[in-house]
C-alpha cells in the first residue's frame, strides 16, 4: 500500500526530537508498505535554522540517511498568535502545490495526517482533491484543549466528522472526538508503541556509570518540554515537600522550553540548587539510560492525552507518579496485578508529594518490570488493517466502535524473553532500594 503521511510533527535534521513517536509509526508501515513523508515546516522554524540552502537540505536528508524514509519540508506561513482557526487555510496555500505534487508523482492510496488541525484539516483536504481515503490521528490537546477556541472547533469537528476514520491513541480520547461528533463506527483506538529494541529494563548500575550519576542517590526523572500545561511549579513544589522527608533525592528534568526560566527561578526561591538538575533536551536513542537510571519518573501536567514518556519508562521498568489527567489511567492499570503507578489530582502538590514516597518502595518498581510491550509493528499492524477496511481490501475483524487493540496478554510473551535476561539485576535493584 501507498501512504502518504503529513503531520508537522516529525523530526528533521535541526529537530531530532521532534515526533519521534510519528516517526516511529512511520518506519514500521515502510517495513510492508511505500510511505511517503511531508511535513510542514512553519516559516518561523525555517528562519531559526537558517543557513545556506545546501545546509538546510543536508539537514534534512538526515531522516532519509538515518531510517531510509522519504520526507520532504516545505515551508508555510501562518500568522503567529492572531486568527488560529485559519491556520488549516494558510497551511494549505502554503504547501498545498507541493502536496499535489507529491500525490502525482507518488500516487498514494491513502493520507494519515497527525494532529487534528491544522493538520489535519490539510490532510483531509488533500485526500478529497485525491479522492483517497483519509485518516486523522489525535493526539491530545488538539481535541481536549484546542476546541475551546469558539472559532477553530469547528473546523476541528469537521475534520472529526468528514475524514474517513478517526484514529486514537487511547480510549479516552476516542469519547472526547465522539464528543466533538465524529460517527462512533468510524472512531477506533490504536494504542501507539515502543521501540522495544531500545526501551526495556536494564541496569540501574550501568545507566548511571554511563550518565555519570552516583549510585548513593535516589533520583526522579521529568522528561518533556517546559511548557505551561506541564504543570512544573507544581512538580517542584512537591519535589520541595518530597526531599524534606526522603534523604538523598534528587530531581533529573530532561527537556526544554519557554518556561525553563521561571521554573530556574522556582528553583532558586526554594533554595533547591543542590538537589535539581536541568538536564537539557536528549534524542530518542539517548533516552533509555535515562529511565534506567532514575527510580521513579513523574509527570506534573494539568492536560495530557496519553503521554510517551510514561509507556518509555514503565517498559524501561520504571514505575510512575503522575496527575490523574487524559488517558494516563489507561498506562498505569496494572490489571489486577500489583501497583507501578500512583495518579493524583492536578495542581495538588502535597498529594503528589506523598505518591512518590510510595511510589519509591521496592514493590513498585518489581510490578513495573512486568509492564507488557507494545512495539510499533503492532501498531502499523492495525492501522493498516484499518486502512484496508477503508479501501474495501479485507473484511472487519472487530467492532469498528470497539478498541481495535489493547495492551493485549500475547505482548506478556515478548517481554518475557527480556524479564528472564533481567532476573538477577531486578533483584539486585530491588535490594538496592529504600526509602
Amino acid at each position: 500500500m501507498r501512504i502518504l503521511f503529513y503531520s508537522s510533527t516529525f523530526p528533521h535534521g535541526t529537530a531530532r526530537v521532534a515526533g519521534t513517536f510519528n516517526l516511529e509509526l512511520c518506519r514500521a508501515l515502510a517495513i510492508e508498505h511505500d510511505v511517503r513523508v511531508v511535513v510542514p515546516r512553519s516559516f518561523v522554524d525555517a528562519w531559526r535554522s537558517r543557513g545556506s540552502r545546501a545546509d538546510r537540505v543536508a539537514s534534512d536528508n538526515w531522516v532519509r540517511e538515518a531510517t531510509g524514509l522519504t520526507a520532504t519540508y516545505p515551508n508555510y506561513f501562518y500568522t503567529p498568535g492572531i486568527a488560529r482557526h485559519r491556520y488549516g487555510d494558510w497551511q494549505w496555500l502554503s504547501v498545498g502545490r507541493h502536496l499535489r505534487a507529491v500525490v502525482d508523482e507518488f500516487q498514494p492510496e491513502t493520507v494519515v495526517s497527525y494532529w487534528a488541525h491544522p493538520d489535519g484539516e490539510v490532510g483531509l483536504r488533500v485526500a478529497q482533491t485525491a479522492q483517497i481515503p483519509s485518516v486523522v490521528i489525535v493526539g491530545g490537546s488538539d481535541v481536549l484543549l484546542l476546541p475551546r477556541d469558539r472559532r477553530r472547533r469547528p473546523k476541528i469537528e469537521r475534520v472529526l466528522r468528514e475524514s474517513s476514520a478517526v484514529m486514537t491513541v487511547s480510549d479516552g480520547l476516542r469519547q472526547s472526538v465522539i464528543d466533538l461528533g465524529a460517527d462512533p463506527s468510524r472512531v477506533a483506538t490504536i494504542y501507539q508503541g515502543v521501540d522495544n529494541e531500545l526501551f526495556h529494563p536494564g541496569s540501574q548500575a550501568d545507566a548511571r556509570q554511563a550518565l555519570s550519576l552516583p549510585n548513593d542517590r535516589k533520583f526522579l526523572l521529568w522528561v518533556g518540554r517546559m511548557v505551561d500545561l506541564k504543570g512544573l511549579d507544581t512538580l517542584i513544589e512537591a519535589f520541595d515537600l518530597a526531599q524534606q522527608k526522603i534523604p538523598k533525592l534528587q530531581l533529573l528534568l530532561v527537556g526544554d522550553g519557554p518556561e525553563r526560566g521561571a521554573v530556574q527561578r522556582d528553583i532558586d526561591r526554594r533554595g533547591l540548587n543542590d538537589f535539581v538538575r536541568f538536564i537539557g533536551p536528549k534524542s530518542h536513542s539517548e533516552l533509555p539510560n535515562w529511565y534506567r537510571a532514575a527510580d521513579l519518573v513523574v509527570l506534573s501536567s494539568w492536560s495530557e492525552g496519553l503521554p510517551n514518556v510514561l509507556r518509555e519508562a514503565v517498559t524501561c521498568g520504571r514505575p510512575f507518579v503522575s496527575t490523574d489527567v487524559g488517558s494516563v489511567r489507561e498506562i498505569a492499570d496494572s490489571r489486577g496485578g500489583p501497583p507501578f503507578a500512583e495518579l493524583v489530582p492536578v495542581r495538588d502538590a502535597g498529594a503528589m508529594a506523598s505518591a512518590i514516597g510510595r511510589a519509591l518502595r521496592p514493590e513498585f518498581l518489581a510490578a513495573a518490570q512486568l509492564f507488557p510491550c507494545r512495539s510499533w509493528r503492532y501498531t502499523a499492524d492495525d492501522l493498516v488493517s484499518l486502512l484496508r477496511r477503508l479501501r474495501g481490501d479485507a473484511p472487519p475483524t472487530t467492532e469498528a466502535n470497539e478498541p481495535i487493540d489493547g495492551m493485549e496478554d500475547a505482548l506478556k510473551m515478548d517481554r518475557a524473553v527480556v524479564l528472564v535476561s533481567q532476573t538477577l539485576e531486578v533483584s539486585r535493584s530491588l535490594e538496592a532500594v529504600t526509602v
